[in-house]
C-alpha cells in the first residue's frame, strides 16, 4: 500500500520574515514547528516533504507547483498570527473558500482540536480565506495558525522548544487522523 504523502510548508522564509514580535520572527517559528512535525509524521509511517528546510524564500506559485509535482495527498502550511488585540490567543485552521463546508472542514477541525488538546490552547475554529497557495494546490490543503505573536503568553511559549514539540505532536495526531478519514492507511 502506498504511504500517504504530506507536504509541509513552513510559512515565509528568506527576505519574507512574516510577522515580527520583538526578537521573534514568524518564519523561524514556522520552520521550527514544521521540522518537528516532519519528525513526528515520518516516525508514524507517513511520507513527508517540505517546501523549505532552511531560511529561503519560495513564491506561492513555486510552493503550490512543488506540492502538485510531488503528488501530495495533503498540503499543510504553518503560520503564526498577529492582531492589534493582544488578548486573542489560540489555534486556527484556514482553508480556501472553495473548499468550505462539508467533510474537509470537519477533517481540518480535528487537527486544530488535537493541537489544542496537546498544548492547552484554545481552538478558535476553521475559517475560510482566499489564499494564493491553497487555490493552486490540487490536494486537500490547509493553513494552521499555531499561535498569536501579539499575545504575550503565546509569544513566550513560541520561544519554548517543548511547546514547539507539543504543537507538532498535536498536529501530527490530527494529520494522521485526517489521512485515515481520507483513505485508510496501514
Amino acid at each position: 500500500m502506498k504511504k500517504p504523502l504530506v507536504i509541509l510548508d513552513p510559512g515565509h522564509g528568506g527576505f519574507d520574515a512574516g510577522f515580527r514580535a520583538g526578537s521573534l520572527v514568524e518564519k523561524d517559528i514556522n520552520l521550527a514547528v514544521c521540522l518537528e512535525l516532519w519528525n513526528q509524521l515520518w516516525g508514524s509511517g507517513v511520507q513527508v516533504l517540505m517546501t523549505r528546510e532552511t531560511d529561503e524564500a519560495r513564491s506561492a506559485e513555486e510552493r503550490a507547483q512543488y506540492a502538485n509535482d510531488q503528488g501530495a495527498d495533503l498540503f499543510v502550511s504553518w503560520h503564526c498570527d498577529l492582531l492589534a488585540d493582544e488578548h486573542v490567543a489560540g489555534v486556527s485552521i484556514w482553508i480556501h473558500e472553495e473548499h468550505a463546508g462539508g467533510r474537509h472542514m470537519e477533517e481540518c477541525e480535528h487537527i486544530g482540536e488535537r493541537i489544542s488538546r496537546d498544548t492547552g490552547q484554545l481552538m478558535l475554529g476553521v475559517f475560510q480565506e482566499r489564499d494564493r497557495v491553497l487555490e493552486k494546490v490540487l490536494a486537500p490543503s490547509l493553513i494552521i495558525h499555531g499561535a498569536f505573536l501579539s499575545n504575550p503568553t503565546e509569544r513566550r511559549l513560541c520561544t519554548n522548544p517543548e511547546f514547539i514539540k507539543l504543537q507538532a505532536l498535536g498536529a501530527a495526531k490530527g494529520i494522521i487522523e485526517m489521512l485515515r478519514m481520507m483513505s485508510p492507511i496501514a
